[in-house]
């Protein structure tokens, strides 16, 4: 498993299946506006290697306040 960001995992397997886990016990706190409670991000476009090229995830887990 790669980490990218907070609390985000990945793995790829050979048939190009990308696995993503997450803890939601986690907390990362409130996010700049204060509106949400992080649980998982990956702080931006993240990099990842598919297949040999380069392709961007952007991912966000929270909760209202």
């Amino acid at each position: 498993m790669e980490e990218i960001g907070k609390g985000v995992s990945y793995s790829m397997d050979s048939e190009g299946i990308m696995t993503i886990v997450i803890d939601t016990n986690k907390d990362f706190g409130a996010s700049a506006s204060g509106k949400s409670t992080i649980i998982a991000s990956s702080s931006g476009n993240a990099k990842v290697e598919v297949g040999g090229d380069v392709a961007y995830l952007g991912l966000n887990l929270y909760r209202k306040v």
